[in-house]
């Protein structure tokens, strides 16, 4: 009986270190080294640091900037152009259009489903304009217009849209066409000034009490056509009347108010009056 107990104790002790023997070594826990946390920790910092920053993403981040700027320059020619627009709106405005007039500039973009030539050549016809004459008007006017196309559109490219740059190349453009004053006479020059949208006469909006112009009788709504003999088509033609000869000299003013023309005498200089410019058929 002894000898079974201790034959049996011997086959469980023996059993347990063949168990032990074959236990995976998977399951055996095993200690992380100080060390090993050490450099995993050193790792993920590192990992993260700006001295690893890729060319790539400063290429990226330049790019995005670069686009920022470019949208903000096209923003700002944006604003300058409402800006312009909103001027023009107001003038107009303030100029309630007359029967058989327009105060439609030739820069001026129509609304859409407005129907308007660029060049209206019946005019030139009513103004009787010969045939070839006409086209001839109507070719150098189209050529501007594409001249000053291109010129804004340079100007909004490069950022100087509104600039003393800009308006000194527009000024430029528009004196070539100041040419055509000098080859027309004075009636087929104001047709041709109708035809092209531009203003052919000055239209008195106000008249400050105790002025020249009201002094000699002018009065709203009245349409200037001379001054001391000159021709007088737009605003600039009236102030660079206004401010030759004698000061103390008085000259004569003709104006058109209601179809009848009538003169009015005034002293040279400043007249005085608030006005706009008004484009009228022939």
């Amino acid at each position: 009986m002894r000898t079974s107990i201790i034959s049996l104790a011997f086959a469980v002790v023996i059993g347990l270190v063949i168990g032990l023997l074959l236990r995976s070594p998977d399951t055996v826990p095993t200690t992380i080294k100080p060390a090993a946390v050490t450099a995993t920790k050193q790792n993920d910092v590192t990992s993260f640091t700006p001295a690893e920053t890729t060319d790539s993403n400063l290429n990226e981040i330049a790019q995005q900037l670069q686009q920022e700027i470019v949208a903000r320059k096209n923003l700002q020619a944006q604003v300058r152009e409402l800006d312009e627009k909103i001027t023009l709106l107001e003038k107009q405005k303030n100029s309630p259009a007359k029967p058989g007039s327009t105060t439609l500039s030739h820069n001026t973009a129509l609304s859409p489903g407005t129907s308007s030539p660029w060049f209206n050549q019946q005019a030139l016809i009513d103004a009787g304009i010969d045939a070839s004459e006409i086209q001839r008007l109507k070719e150098r006017f189209e050529k501007q217009e594409l001249e000053t196309l291109y010129l804004r559109d340079k100007a909004v490219r490069e950022d100087w849209l509104g600039t003393r740059r800009y308006r000194e190349e527009l000024q430029a453009l528009e004196a070539q066409a100041g040419n055509m004053k000098e080859e027309l006479d004075e009636e087929a020059y104001a047709a041709y000034l109708f035809a092209s949208g531009q203003s052919n006469r000055v239209s008195v909006q106000s008249v400050l009490t105790g002025s020249a112009a009201n002094n000699s009788g002018i009065l709203p709504d009245d349409h200037i056509l001379r001054y001391d003999n000159q021709r007088i088509y737009n605003w600039r033609d009236l102030r660079n009347a206004t401010t030759q000869g004698d000061i103390n000299e008085t000259i004569t003013i003709e104006v058109m108010r209601n179809n009848k023309r009538m003169e009015f005498y005034v002293q040279r200089g400043p007249l005085g009056i608030r006005m706009s410019p008004v484009s009228v058929a022939p």
